[in-house]
């Protein structure tokens, strides 16, 4: 693992890049402390999601009831300023 400064990640982001293609990670440090950490990319294969599986998928939407049109706008229109 390497240390790297906000100035290094700034100045020399280049050479960071080089480092984690290398599969090196690499903390950021600011002041003395650690702030963050740059990590190689792992393979993509393992990050796949069977969304088939989700109980949000699976969820028996049957007996639920559908908004009306107007439901569904007052909806919008009380959440609409608390964004």
């Amino acid at each position: 693992m390497k240390t790297a400064t906000v100035r290094d990640l700034r100045n020399r982001y280049t050479s960071l890049l080089s480092w984690i293609g290398a599969g090196e990670e690499i903390v950021i440090t600011q002041r003395g402390k650690a702030i963050a950490r740059l990590v190689p990319e792992q393979d993509g294969s393992s990050k796949k999601v069977d969304w088939s599986q989700s109980p949000a998928v699976k969820r028996d939407r049957s007996r639920e009831r559908v908004l009306t049109a107007e439901e569904s706008l007052e909806l919008i229109h009380e959440a609409g300023g608390k964004w």
